[in-house]
């Protein structure tokens, strides 16, 4: 993943005809090796999965039983191009980049700020502990009782900045932005980072602080800036499941344990 996270990668993905320059080749050619070993690994699932599914229930245990079910069902009416082996292997590798490692990634930043931040840890263990007050699951019912862990959450996504790019563009006519005119059919990227660090919404923005998230009522507050899955038609489709995820992770680790440095 942190080959994955170098500059030429994003360079390469936003334009393909790179690979004919010699540096760019070979980012090319990395990427490319990275995606077949994930294809052969997502292709030894669907087989494992194909060898004991049944096909007699409507019941599934998971999105891959699910897509093979209705392939049966769409073969047996005579298409057979909508649920292919191919479109399955490609959107399991969709999911694992947008859903699993981005996850992954912003609740390792999260540990990495409470090692330093160990004020912050505290008071998270303080609302834990008043409003848990035992070592039970936390689940999301819990949620809207813990504002300052919603806060730490909120805080980490801002700060970590883990995709400041968007998806690309493109203008549909002339506009103009601040003394900048910008002419129709333009390819644009809006920068994420440069909302999650706008100094005017979020003071002092490389400063660690959830508490920018608490109002003076000790409510969670909602900052409309914050846009760490971006927005508009094509904002991240799993906000909704990352954010329980994170939520669920972070508020059941830190109910249990307390991070130190060694």
């Amino acid at each position: 993943m942190r080959d994955g996270a170098h500059p030429a990668v994003s360079m390469f993905f936003l334009y393909p005809w790179l690979a004919a320059f010699p540096y760019f080749s070979t980012v090319a050619k990395m990427m490319l090796s990275y995606r077949d070993a994930f294809f052969s690994f997502f292709d030894r699932q669907i087989a494992e999965h194909k060898k004991v599914i049944n096909y007699d229930t409507d019941e599934t245990n998971d999105y891959v039983e699910a897509f093979l079910k209705e392939q049966r069902r769409r073969e047996a009416e005579g298409d057979k191009e909508s649920f292919s082996q191919v479109q399955l292997t490609n959107v399991c590798l969709d999911m694992w980049f947008a859903g699993m490692e981005t996850t992954s990634n912003t609740l390792s930043w999260g540990v990495v700020y409470l090692l330093n931040h160990p004020e912050v840890q505290d008071k998270m263990h303080e609302e834990l502990d008043r409003v848990i007050g035992s070592s039970r699951a936390i689940t999301m019912a819990d949620k809207n009782n813990l504002p300052y862990v919603n806060a730490v959450m909120n805080e980490v996504q801002r700060i970590a900045n883990l995709l400041p790019m968007n998806l690309p563009h493109e203008t549909v006519r002339d506009v103009c932005i601040g003394k900048w005119n910008i002419p129709a059919k333009t390819g644009v990227i809006a920068q994420i980072s440069s909302v999650l660090y706008d100094e005017e919404v979020f003071p002092d923005p490389l400063s660690f602080n959830p508490s920018r998230f608490i109002d003076s009522n000790g409510k969670l507050k909602k900052v409309d800036e914050l846009i760490p899955f971006s927005i508009g038609k094509r904002q991240c489709l799993g906000e909704g499941l990352a954010k329980m995820e994170l939520f669920l992770f972070m508020a059941n680790l830190l109910n249990r344990f307390k991070v130190r440095k060694s």
